[in-house]
Formats: structure tokens, C-alpha cells, sequence
């Protein structure tokens, strides 16, 4: 009855405020109500992670942890005091090329190996180095969502969003890996220890680089000096998907080949049910294209 109560509060919002009244009753009712409160733990910055590892019980009560990798920095070893977690999500947009592969051992070094559910954003790069550290590290998930497509930064101008597309691999085809087949052969080698996968999401390009190269300085041709001396776009950034050429050129290949990867990882990993990835041509389009 209690778990319920303190259910029904957190349901209003997922805020202390919601619970303070009712951790005042008892020392009964208040271990109920943190232990609710602190099953779904989102950092929000280094400051809340050292408070948080200083309230005693919480590494006992915390399911699900979500945060950006810079907010453990200090105090990293207290992750291994979590060892009822099950779901993990992190955000790796304050790391860059040069600094993901530590950031990511030492936050795995210290992770209990029983998670189900993994979530990674912001990366700068989805490799097999980092599915064989997953893999090798996590044998219980079974559900692993990569991405780092999200780094692709169309808020601001033409520059930044070109400028964005060097600071991560967002398509490693064809400089890291030469064909779709060979990128899916090496990782579905990487992730044969995940016996239990069933639900993998890949946040990359399976188009060539090129696609979006050659779309940005195609769209950037189109710019004239203002009286000033500024450069000044005439449209605001906007991806392949948004762009009529590039859909006629590379949407029915891009597609194709989607799918040939897709059925490549499924016959690799048996376990395994769903497989997505980034797409600037998504089938949802197509499928809307139709209808209409």
C-alpha cells in the first residue's frame, strides 16, 4: 500500500517536493518513499553525483542511472557501490574523438555487469573497439542503443553544421569500414558474446560520407556578401533528408542496403529481434510518400 502511495505521488512529477511531506510520517514511510524516488536516478551535474553517493542506501535503491559522462569524473568509483542497476543511459557530448576510448573504460571498470539496458548518445564514434568493451563487459543486455548522429548540429548555420560533421563518424562508410557488409561482419563479431541481445539501434549513416559532404557544399555554393562583408546563407542547415536531390540519387540504394545489413545481423546474432539504424532516408517517408 505504501509502494503505491509514494507511486502515485512521483507520478505527479519526479521531484523530491512530491515525496516531502510524506518522508516526515516515520522512519518507515521515509525509506518506502526514498527508495521509490531513487529507483530512476538522473545526475544533473558533478556536485549532484558526490551528494547522491553520499546518502547511504541509495546505491541500494537506484535501478536506472542517466547522466552526461563529464558529471562522474569525481568520485568515477562510485558506480561499483550500484550493483542493483539494471539501465543505463549516458550522454557522451562532452567528450570528443581523442577522449571517448578512456571515458569509457573507466566508466565501464566500474559498472556492475548485470545491466539489461544500455543507452549511449553523443558519441563521437560507434567502432568495434567500443562493441567488444560492450560486449565483452555487459554479457546480460538485451537491448544496446548506440548513436552518435545526433552530434550533427543543423540549430545554428551552415559553418557549425558543417563544422559538426568532423568532430564525430557519423558515416564510417567508406573511410573506416569500405563496404556496408564489412562494417556489419565486424560488428556482429564484436557483439557474439551478447547471447541475449535482442533490440540493437546503430545511430550511424550506412550512405557514404559523401552524401552529406557533397550535399553541404552543394547547399554553401548558394551565398552572397552582404554590404557589410558577411557571409550570408540563403537557407537555414538542413540534412539530406530535407533535400530533393539527394533523395532521388541515394534513397532507393541507401534503403537496399539497410536492409541487406539488417538481415546480416540478424543471421549473425540469433538472439536477436530488431535492428536499426540512423538514416537521412527513412522508410517512414517513403511510406508516406505513398499514402499520399
Amino acid at each position: 500500500m505504501l509502494d503505491e502511495i509514494v507511486v502515485c505521488l512521483l507520478a505527479r512529477g519526479h521531484a523530491f517536493e512530491s515525496i516531502a511531506a510524506f518522508t516526515l510520517v516515520s522512519h518507515q514511510f521515509r525509506q518506502t518513499a526514498l527508495r521509490r524516488y531513487y529507483a530512476t536516478l538522473c545526475v544533473t551535474s558533478s556536485a549532484h553525483w558526490v551528494r547522491t553517493c553520499k546518502i547511504k542506501g541509495t546505491s541500494k535503491w537506484v535501478r536506472s542511472l542517466k547522466g552526461s559522462t563529464t558529471f562522474f569524473r569525481y568520485k568515477m568509483d562510485g558506480l561499483s557501490q550500484f550493483m542493483a542497476l539494471g539501465t543505463l543511459e549516458l550522454d557522451f557530448s562532452g567528450d570528443g574523438l581523442s577522449t571517448q576510448g578512456n571515458r569509457v573504460t573507466l566508466l565501464f571498470k566500474n559498472m556492475t555487469a548485470d545491466l539489461t539496458w544500455m543507452k549511449l548518445t553523443n558519441l563521437p564514434r560507434i567502432d568495434c573497439a567500443l562493441l567488444i568493451l560492450v560486449a565483452s563487459r555487459f554479457p546480460t543486455l538485451r537491448t544496446l542503443e548506440l548513436s552518435c548522429t545526433e552530434r550533427l548540429d543543423e540549430r545554428c548555420c551552415w559553418l557549425c553544421f558543417e563544422e559538426s560533421s568532423t568532430c564525430c563518424v557519423h558515416s564510417p562508410i567508406p573511410d573506416t569500414y569500405p563496404t556496408a557488409e564489412s562494417l556489419a561482419t565486424n560488428f556482429c563479431n564484436a557483439l557474439v558474446p551478447l547471447k541475449r541481445l535482442e533490440s540493437l539501434y546503430l545511430g550511424i549513416f550506412l550512405s557514404p560520407a559523401d552524401v552529406l559532404v557533397n550535399h553541404v557544399q552543394r547547399c554553401t555554393a548558394s551565398i552572397f556578401a552582404s554590404p557589410g562583408g558577411e557571409l550570408l546563407y540563403l537557407l537555414p542547415p538542413f540534412g539530406p533528408n530535407m533535400c530533393t536531390l539527394c533523395y532521388s540519387q541515394h534513397a532507393e540504394v541507401t534503403r537496399e542496403k539497410e536492409r541487406s545489413v539488417e538481415a546480416l545481423f540478424k543471421a549473425s546474432l540469433p538472439s536477436l529481434l530488431s535492428v536499426g539504424f540512423s538514416s537521412w532516408f527513412p522508410v517512414a517517408r517513403r511510406e508516406q510518400e505513398c499514402s499520399s
